[in-house]
């Protein structure tokens, strides 16, 4: 069984760590709370950083001469350069972070779809902003993965961040130890999931691969770790899964029988359509992977790219 590592994630304190938010409450959420037991968490509420009581007094974006201000209104503060000095400190000390979850819609920590003002008194706001310390995240670690607890709620996008984060972690360990030969195990390991996310970023992985004697060491990981998070970035849509599935699907068919690859066949265009989820398809592949002992399949991630513990997070809310 494949052995995952554990990801390192900066999170809104607020959510399931203390009670912070501006009004003193703390946000419930089921998937932090199980995630406690899966990734260490580096919990920071910026706002209390910079000094914000709480309970406190709201805080508002606020659009003035065409910048973005972070205001206290009943205190006529300005706490822009605060917070961007908060920010600067702070992620600038951070190591070895495969991801943040942030507060939705929070003016330090909103990932979008925050309210921006055009006055500090009260005005109808645009609602297309991103939070202040959020927006210095998105700056400072532009491959890395960033969404907020409101969002995870979408299934397929709390799939998709679980699947970056440990595939970033499973990098991020691998390449202490500078091995080239590790190297390229995981880009082999790792290949099918590539493919599934950007197919042409994947070949130009395994070519500086191919190429390595050009490089030194830290030149290729630092190549290949830019290239992962640019692949990482972009979830991968229905076509390029289904690529990938009859990509594996040609490893097993001449030792199916024609019923068999009729049922495949039927099931990757009931996905196709959004009928049947995609994870009938892969246990489907996963069964015959098996039964034929396909070793190099057993260990692709593309068919478990993160712990199964974590599968009913990605089914339902409990």
């Amino acid at each position: 069984m494949k052995k995952y590592q554990t990801p390192n994630l900066v999170v809104s304190k607020c959510i399931e760590f203390e009670s912070c938010r501006y009004n003193g409450l703390i946000i419930a959420s089921p998937l932090i709370k199980k995630l406690k037991d899966y990734v260490n968490f580096i919990p920071v509420c910026p706002e209390v950083e910079i000094g914000l009581g709480i309970p406190r007094d709201p805080i508002r974006l606020v659009e003035i001469d065409g910048e973005i201000n972070l205001i206290q209104p009943s205190k006529d503060l300005n706490l822009t350069q605060s917070m961007e000095e908060f920010s600067s400190s702070f992620l600038s000390s951070l190591t070895d972070i495969d991801g943040f979850i942030l507060k939705n819609k929070s003016p330090s920590c909103g990932v979008k779809a925050v309210r921006v003002y055009p006055h500090p008194e009260n005005s109808r706001p645009k609602t297309d902003g991103i939070g202040l310390f959020a927006n210095s995240v998105f700056n400072e670690f532009p491959y890395t993965p960033v969404e907020d607890e409101g969002r995870l709620r979408n299934l397929q996008i709390r799939e998709d961040f679980l699947t970056a984060i440990y595939t970033l972690s499973d990098f991020r360990n691998m390449k202490k130890s500078q091995k080239v030969s590790e190297l390229i195990d995981f880009h082999s390991q790792n290949k099918f999931l590539l493919m599934a996310y950007n197919q042409n970023i994947m070949r130009e992985m395994g070519k500086i691969l191919g190429e390595q004697k050009n490089y030194s060491n830290d030149d290729l990981f630092s190549k290949y770790n830019n290239m992962l998070g640019k692949t990482l970035k972009k979830p991968p849509e229905i076509p390029s899964n289904i690529n990938v599935l009859l990509h594996v699907f040609g490893y097993v068919s001449d030792k199916l029988n024609n019923e068999e690859k009729a049922f495949f066949l039927d099931s990757l265009e009931k996905y196709r359509h959004g009928i049947m989820p995609l994870l009938v398809c892969l246990n489907l592949l996963k069964s015959w992977i098996i039964r034929f002992e396909q070793d190099y399949l057993t260990h692709q991630t593309f068919f478990q790219p993160y712990p199964p513990e974590l599968m009913p997070v990605t089914t339902i809310e409990r």
